[in-house]
């Protein structure tokens, strides 16, 4: 019976210590992937693919591409790890995995052109073919600015991957259209302007509004859709800073200082009492005459005349009336300043721009 004891002890002694590595284990898990962060995996890729281990630079690059977070790969990074892939792809004859990698790089980046000393010539050639085949635009809109409508205008640079025909409006949140900005052929750039207003004239309200970019394709159908969300504010300007408050630095006392007041009384206040007591304290508890007293109350009395002498707390006309100048001076300048804002933003519209987001991103 012992010995059935002894082996079942030893069974649940063998079980805990494996949970304990496993959870171990899996405690080390993270860190070992953290340290293994999207970059370093693309280097690896990278080097696999100049080895030609075409299958091992492919699951490679997928797995950079798929990071998240703070390891994932930066927009540049993440640009070159799909030229990439696409290129493995194609020498991989993986001809409709490599269109579709081509194509998502196309539409995330459409102003994006493969090295030309770095990928063979069967991949550049079959990258221009699909880049021709895949209309597609972004946009860059100044982050935050203010216009005069009618006067001036928000100016949103468009970038095409080729030559095609938007359509680009202005929207209200909901997506009813308020003004069309243009319609025709994009090339490689080009220059959107919208002047505040809508197609009535009038400064939309306040709101949220988005100018729509739509590509087109032969056929004149709606293939992709950008839109750079706008925030539009009446009245709104960047504003003149107001003036520093005043130093105390530059501000004169305006009131006679308690300082020099004691500095004269307290040498006095100390020998009246020096003079009654210390004859006492000396003489081992000798009692005080009362000329002693009389002298150091004299003493103390001759310190208090010097005290009030120095007219502690009095006002300093000549200083009130020059801190009262820079006073005024400075709110002066504040109210100048605040009108000159008025002014500047009677009439102005203030706009905020958002990124741009792809409605469509995966449309052939």
């Amino acid at each position: 019976m012992d010995s059935h004891r002894v082996e079942a002890h030893r069974r649940m002694t063998r079980a805990l210590a494996l949970c304990a590595a496993l959870v171990a284990g899996a405690a080390l898990l993270p860190t070992a992937a953290a340290a293994q962060a999207a970059p370093a995996v693309l280097v690896q890729a990278v080097r696999a693919y100049d080895d030609l281990d075409l299958d091992g630079a492919a699951g490679l690059l997928r797995r950079a591409l798929s990071m998240q977070g703070a390891g994932a790969l930066a927009p540049a990074d993440a640009d070159r790890a799909l030229m990439y892939l696409a290129a493995t792809e194609l020498l991989r004859e993986h001809n409709d995995s490599a269109r579709a990698v081509a194509r998502r790089l196309i539409v995330a980046n459409p102003r994006f052109r493969p090295d030309e000393l770095v990928f063979p010539p069967q991949v550049l050639t079959f990258y221009e073919g699909i880049r021709r085949a895949t209309p597609a635009v972004t946009a860059r809109a100044p982050a935050d600015t203010a216009i005069r409508p009618g006067a001036e205008a928000l100016a949103v640079r468009l970038y095409a991957s080729t030559v095609h025909d938007v359509t680009a409006t202005l929207d209200r949140d909901d997506g009813r259209v308020l003004r069309t900005l243009y319609a025709g052929p994009v090339g490689d750039s080009l220059d959107l302007h919208w002047n505040g207003q809508d197609s009535s004239g009038t400064a939309p309200p306040n709101g949220r509004y988005a100018i729509t970019v739509t590509s087109l394709d032969r056929q004149r159908r709606a293939v992709r859709i950008l839109r750079v969300p706008l925030e539009v504010t009446q009245g709104r300007v960047d504003t003149l800073p107001h003036p520093a408050p005043l130093a105390d630095s530059l501000l004169l006392p305006e009131r006679q200082s308690f300082r020099p007041a004691l500095r004269a009384f307290a040498p006095a206040a100390l020998a009246g009492v020096a003079i009654a007591v210390l004859p006492s304290v000396v003489a081992n508890g000798e009692d005080a005459s009362g000329a002693r007293f009389v002298v150091g109350g004299t003493v103390t009395v001759a310190g208090l005349v010097a005290f009030f002498s120095h007219h502690p707390g009095r006002s300093i006309p000549g200083n009130a009336a020059h801190n009262r100048t820079l006073r005024e001076a400075w709110r002066r300048e504040d109210a100048e300043v605040a009108r000159r804002n008025a002014e500047r933003a009677r009439g102005m519209l203030g706009i905020r721009a958002g990124a741009p987001v792809l409605l469509t991103p995966e449309a052939p």
